[in-house]
């Protein structure tokens, strides 16, 4: 018997250490866990959102430089911009509201409709009814203004195409600095308030005055004017406005 209860203790002390040991972690270990987790996601989502938005960013570049290109082969054979114009803003411009598939629908500007100037990826087309519905740029806006405009010689000589940026702070800040003398770019308005312009500035524009530009643009919706094969110090372009 004796030799029977020495082992019933001995189990009986070997089932405790392991329950202790399974216990599992302390609520202030669980805790701490829980913060580290939540410190790394916070992290990750911050450095997804900056990635998206330098994404973004280049991108509206890439966009605003096909688009440029592609309207100068077009226009190429004419010998100037006449006839470049459209308010793509505008939805009596651009389209109508169709009642059929009660949706509005962009088929008014021929540059659009026709010419083929913007990018696919800008166009959202209905393929049952063969028309666009949706024109948006790289942060989701508008496309904007497309006009023909005053240069060195005279009027059509030039072009301006408005890009919409929406609150985004940091892509006015990018696209004002961004040197754009590869697409003969010279300047910009930057950047306008719907109602009332803040200026006129040759690119690229210091940083210092980006940012004076672009402060407070958060709470606003906001576009840029980009205008090209202007010459900025000639007087056709100072009487422009």
């Amino acid at each position: 018997m004796k030799n029977f209860d020495l082992k019933n203790v001995d189990c009986h002390a070997t089932l405790a250490m392991t329950k202790s040991g399974q216990s599992g972690r302390s609520m202030i270990e669980m805790l701490g866990v829980l913060a580290i987790i939540g410190v790394l996601s916070v992290g990750g989502i911050a450095g997804y959102s900056k990635a998206m938005t330098k994404y973004r960013i280049n991108k509206a570049i890439e966009q605003i430089t096909l688009i440029a290109g592609n309207v100068r082969t077009f226009f190429a054979p004419q010998g100037n911009y006449k006839g470049f114009s459209c308010s793509c803003g505008d939805s009596i411009a651009c389209g109508h509201w169709d009642y059929a598939t009660d949706q509005q629908v962009y088929d008014g500007c021929p540059i659009i409709k026709k010419a083929k100037l913007i990018p696919d990826e800008m166009l959202t087309i209905n393929s049952s009814i063969g028309k666009m519905t949706a024109m948006t740029n790289a942060f989701g806006e508008r496309i904007g203004v497309f006009e023909s405009s005053k240069a060195k010689s005279g009027d059509d000589q030039a072009f301006a195409i408005t890009y919409h940026i929406g609150n985004n702070v940091e892509a006015c800040i990018e696209l004002m600095t961004y040197d754009w003398a590869s697409i003969n770019a010279k300047a910009i308005g930057a950047p306008f308030e719907v109602e009332a312009s803040m200026g006129y500035l040759k690119t690229p524009v210091s940083i210092e005055t980006a940012v004076a530009k672009c402060d407070g643009i958060a709470n606003d919706d906001y576009y840029i004017t980009f205008y090209f094969d202007v010459d900025v110090d000639s007087e056709v372009w100072k009487n422009r406005f």
